[in-house]
């Protein structure tokens, strides 16, 4: 056989894939881009044609989820003319065993021909190793496989895809030829559909990964941005040395010591005490290589000024809760953001992973630098007008991106090449410690922190002292000095903005507006979804479920437009900013109909509440599904998205109130009564500002008549 291509761009046409496999019954369905299909069946009725298989694999990117590992072994092993008992031995094997291609390739004698070009979107999209969605962890998190990624079936819930379905049949059953027909169109019309919606939505990370091969020589696009970053480090240390990388042995639990850098100090005795504490911990590696965060880094509650700030792994975090901020007459809000925070912090503390050795400094140093560049490239583009090569120039630097910020990932597993726990530790502390030099710093000047979140602060600076700010830097004043003297001390950027107003659930949850009226927000009071939105991102989409977005999105029109809550619910008509989509353990029903483990339901004026299947492990009862009641599924999306007549708008009404006064917005009682008490006496065509205005101008005689 001739000797594999590895292929760093996709050149030809897409055919999504997927493979459903019984003890009788195998099936591979196949959908095109242009909306055209194929299936191909060996089973009692129906004979395998493994020529017209191999056709297709030359002429298509054959694109798969989970596929690289499964589907892709259980098709190659079809064609070579493997029977249905075999297929399934081998179906088994995969999933009970979690063999890879090389186990199947020593145990099968599988291996991938030269010809055929394959991407698994399962690394590359971006829910791989992204945390859990806002809300009930146990429900309201991605349904997650051992690695990290979300399932199909949820990442197509947070597409919005047209149809949600959990395999209809257990692997063991032995198929009727109904039941054939049955589970076909649910791989041709529901994984299938599901997998083109993912690669549709990957399409700016898949290219990223492209250009990411141009650069380096390999193919990205079947990697997460952690193992596409540690691939570039590798591939670049490599070619310095000229030998190849091993990973390092791990020699079993170990405890170590963060080593202070000389540019970390403190002037109060609070935080030269918890500094102490933080030098003199022993930080433990288990067994298994992972690290715990001490529980006693967890127990610092630390206070400056009016804030408490907590240390923990992904970062510092400030403690407020349900409270709002404005810049006023007393002073300005202003947000300033570390620049690169962690590939910053780990070029200046100059350590590197055991494995690569010294070299991982001057090649991650190098993929900074490179980035920096076609940045600056792009941007030259963009001056001169050419459109075509600022965008070629953004997108290498933009790959580059990924190189910096996805080791960072890898970092504390043992079994990657930059397994180093040591710098892991060493990132996230300094990360931590040098904010709270500066909250320090800024305390000291009478400059209140109002927030703190991982890489940035949120300050209310004083009007007597502000002078403003000249793009993203302080035009001058005590907040230059302040920010210039962390730059220094530190060598890391600082980037600035000002807000009008911040309103927080807590720190992970909130809406902040820009003086012209733009707003940021976080949490699941965010839309990610709706490309009008202000938070509109893919990346973002694919990592969190949807959860009513319409009541964000009221929240959001009535703090920057003055939009009244009832009139945007009301005139808002996709259903999708209605729909909740959850993950239910073990399964879960409606009114005795089994809907699946991903579920997708809106609140209905005729609804009842859903099930988990799984009963609790004493009791034996069962649980309803957080926020279900009253609810009604929606398992398959109108293509046109119109909203069911039996919405419940009035509940997303008095959830976008609840919002408002979660983030520390003062709902006025009288207001909230009247909205409510509206809906009870005429639903459909007394909104409260219309009433308002009547009474006003004409007394409640007036209203009455609307």
């Amino acid at each position: 056989m001739a000797p594999r291509t590895e292929r760093f761009k996709t050149e030809r046409p897409i055919a999504v894939f997927d493979i459903e496999c019984y003890e009788n019954y195998f099936y591979v369905g196949i959908l095109r881009e242009d909306g055209q299909t194929a299936s191909y069946e060996r089973s009692d009725r129906a004979d395998f044609n493994p020529q017209r298989v191999r056709k297709l694999l030359r002429k298509y990117t054959f694109v798969g989820f989970n596929s690289r590992d499964y589907d892709m072994m259980m098709l190659l092993y079809a064609i070579s003319g493997a029977t249905n008992t075999q297929l399934k031995a081998l179906s088994d094997a995969i999933i009970k065993k979690r063999l890879k291609p090389w186990d199947c390739e020593r145990d099968y004698g599988i291996i991938v021909p030269p010809y055929v070009d394959h991407i698994d979107l399962f690394d590359t999209n971006p829910s791989v190793g992204s945390k859990t969605a806002e809300g009930d962890e146990d429900e309201l998190d991605s349904n997650q496989f051992a690695s990290g990624s979300a399932s199909l079936k949820t990442l197509a819930g947070r597409l919005h895809s047209e149809r949600l379905q959990d395999l209809p049949y257990a692997p063991e059953t032995v198929l009727t030829h109904d039941q054939m027909d049955k589970l076909s169109d649910y791989c041709l019309n529901s994984d299938c559909p599901a997998t083109l919606a993912l690669f549709h939505a990957c399409k700016e990370m898949l290219e990223l990964r492209e250009s990411i091969g141009e650069l380096y020589g390999f193919d990205a696009r079947s990697l997460s941005d952690a193992q596409t970053g540690e691939r570039m480090i590798k591939t670049g240390v490599e070619r310095i040395t000229g030998s190849r990388i091993q990973k390092a042995e791990f020699r079993g639990a170990y405890t170590f010591r963060y080593q202070v850098p000389d540019f970390i100090a403190f002037e109060t005795p609070l935080l030269r005490d918890v500094l102490n504490v933080i030098r003199n911990t022993d930080i433990q590696v288990t067994a298994t290589g992972s690290v715990k965060f001490p529980e006693e880094f967890k127990k610092f509650k630390i206070a400056i000024g009016g804030a408490t700030y907590k240390l923990g792994i992904g970062g510092l975090h400030s403690q407020e809760k349900c409270r709002a901020e404005f810049s006023d007459a007393e002073g300005q809000l202003v947000d300033v953001d570390v620049g690169s925070q962690y590939p910053s912090i780990i070029l200046k503390l100059g350590l590197y992973p055991r494995a690569v050795g010294p070299k991982f400094q001057k090649v991650y140093g190098g993929i900074k630098d490179e980035r920096m560049a076609e940045k600056g490239r792009s941007n030259a583009a963009r001056d001169r007008g050419d459109r075509e090569l600022e965008l070629y120039h953004k997108q290498r630097s933009d790959g580059l991106k990924v190189g910096l910020n996805g080791p960072y990932g890898k970092l504390g597993s043992r079994y990657s090449i930059l397994y180093a726990p040591h710098l892991m530790i060493a990132t996230t502390l300094t990360g931590q410690l040098t904010l709270l030099m500066l909250i320090e710093r800024a305390e000291k000047h009478g400059i209140r922190v109002v927030s703190a979140n991982t890489d940035g602060i949120v300050m209310k600076v004083p009007r007597s002292i502000y002078q403003g700010m000249r793009k993203d830097r302080p035009a001058g004043g005590v907040l230059k000095d302040i920010i210039e003297w962390w730059e220094q001390r530190t060598s890391f950027v600082l980037e600035g903005a000002e807000y009008a107003a911040i309103y927080n659930r807590d720190v992970n949850y909130y809406v902040a507006i820009k003086p012209d009226g733009k707003a940021k927000r976080k949490g699941a009071i965010a839309n990610h979804w709706d490309p009008s939105s202000p938070d509109y991102s893919i990346r973002e989409q694919l990592k969190k479920n949807p959860k009513m977005t319409v009541c964000g999105d009221a929240v959001l029109a009535f703090l920057t437009k003055g939009q009244s809550i009832e009139s945007f619910v009301n005139s808002y008509n996709d259903v999708r900013g209605f729909v909740t989509v959850i993950k239910a353990k073990g399964g879960a029903d409606w009114k005795g109909e089994y809907l699946g483990k991903t579920v997708r339901f809106y609140w209905s004026t005729d609804g009842a509440p859903i099930m988990r299947g799984k009963p609790h492990a004493k009791t034996g009862n069962r649980n309803k599904v957080s926020k279900s009641d009253g609810s009604t599924p929606l398992m398959r999306m109108p293509r046109d998205f119109a909203v069911p007549h039996d919405l419940d708008r009035q509940r997303y009404i008095d959830e976008a109130y609840a919002m408002l006064a979660e983030i520390g917005y003062i709902v006025p009682p009288l207001e909230a009564f009247l909205s409510q008490f509206l809906s009870k006496v005429a639903p459909d065509h007394c909104p409260l500002e219309a009433f308002l205005s009547q009474i006003l101008s004409g007394g409640v005689g007036a209203a009455a008549s609307i």
